[in-house]
């Protein structure tokens, strides 16, 4: 596990200088906060680091990952609630960045408020690495003079992100490993195993009964034409990635994604969890109702809820209320709706929507448990089954061919 060389400020404002294990620095910015740390310089410890110096690999394209937006965030954070001028934190920022890609962002940044754009404008300017949720937040944050935090909700909303997708890829991963384990096994019989077979069935000379007709086939098929195979499956892939990108297309794809069985109920939940923590967000921190609805419906993740977002929207401005449009969508839980109405009337929705992510939050734990739970013995019981047909379409000749001849 990587060490990381931090710098951080205490609630008394004492600056701590130390190293710990982490693997990566998203979580040492978790475990600094339990610890009452707010981390101002986070650097891997490694012989390049030492230097000053990191490793880019020319000609390639640098990603700027989620979880660098996230400590910038963070920094940032720290450094505006502490009374450090914008253009300065940002300096101090810049100092820490190892991204080349992100350095390059921030330095244009920077560049712009010191010639006096608004950092949301400025932020504005780099789509691909902060989202309109991030630009509007952080105008709100302006307007009301409380940008540092804002910025810390930011980057808490972007750690509770992150851990969801970790958890999700976890729950995943032993599933995963088991299915791919299970198509290697089959590859391999289909590859050396059954042909082996196939040469000592012609010298036995017998008729061969239909599931080792058919499994032959499939397999002399598949040695001769993998190559259709192959095309027909990147045409396939390539095909199907140009129809999600369509409108329509991706509405489709949305639409089936959240009726699947056992897993549509995860797709669902994923989409309730953006809605309800980023309008939350949104409202906690000054942005009106309107706008926090055109911020949601591009972030939402989902075609199907975006839309029922928008039309609602339409209808808000015509003096609908929030709760009675959602309701009227039928795509929105009676639950949900229930609770914003609630929250409308009682004058406090971020309230009832925070509770709301934080219920579908817990949801989408207890499905995916039930996900894994279920999914790794169906795997097992499927390709228990495929291999016990290859099986059985192996053995069956030898026995018949054996009770020919004693007979």
């Amino acid at each position: 596990m990587p060490r990381f060389r931090y710098e951080a400020l205490t609630s008394t404002g004492t600056v701590v200088n130390n190293t710990q294990e982490a693997s990566s620095k998203a979580e040492l910015v978790s475990k600094l906060k339990v610890m009452g740390y707010w981390p101002t310089s986070i650097v891997e410890d490694t012989a390049e680091t030492q230097d000053g110096k990191g490793i880019q690999i020319p000609f390639l394209p640098t990603r700027i990952k989620a979880a660098e937006v996230e400590f910038f965030t963070y920094q940032m954070a720290t450094l505006i609630n502490a009374y450090v001028p914008l253009s300065r934190a940002l300096g101090v920022t810049l100092e820490q960045i190892t991204n080349v890609e992100l350095r390059r962002v921030v330095e244009q940044i920077k560049y712009d408020v010191e010639h006096g754009s608004p950092l949301n404008d400025a932020l504005a300017q780099h789509p691909r690495v902060f989202s309109d949720l991030y630009v509007n937040m952080v105008k709100a944050g302006e307007a009301g003079g409380v940008l540092g935090v804002v910025l810390e909700r930011l980057a808490e909303f972007a750690e509770r992100q992150r851990l969801l997708k970790t958890e999700v890829t976890s729950a995943l991963f032993y599933p995963a490993i088991l299915l791919v384990l299970s198509i290697g096994a089959v590859a391999v019989l289909m590859t050396f195993v059954i042909p082996k077979f196939t040469g000592m069935f012609a010298e036995l000379d017998v008729a061969l009964p239909g599931p080792t007709r058919f499994l032959i086939g499939i397999t002399n098929f598949m040695s001769v034409y993998w190559w259709i195979i192959l095309i027909v499956g990147i045409g396939g892939v390539v095909a199907v990635r140009h129809y999600i990108s369509t409108e329509s297309g991706r509405l489709t794809f949305d639409r089936v994604k959240i009726k699947l069985p056992i897993i549509g109920v995860i797709f669902s939940n994923f989409a309730l969890v953006r809605f309800t923590r980023t309008m939350a967000t949104l409202l906690e921190n000054g942005v009106i109702l309107l706008p926090a609805l055109r911020v949601v419906k591009d972030t939402i993740g989902n075609s199907v809820y975006g839309n029922a977002v928008a039309s609602a929207e339409q209808e808000i401005e015509r003096g609908s209320t929030l709760s009675r449009e959602l309701e009227r969508s039928a795509v929105f839980p009676p639950l949900l709706t229930h609770m914003v109405a609630i929250g409308e009337e009682s004058g406090d929705p971020e309230q009832m929507l925070t509770k709301l992510s934080v219920y579908y939050d817990l949801e989408i734990k207890k499905n995916l448990e039930r996900l894994t739970n279920s999914i790794g013995p169906l795997v097992i019981l499927f390709m228990g089954l495929l291999i016990g047909f290859i099986a059985v379409a192996m053995i069956l000749p030898i026995f018949e061919a054996s009770t020919s001849l004693s007979g």
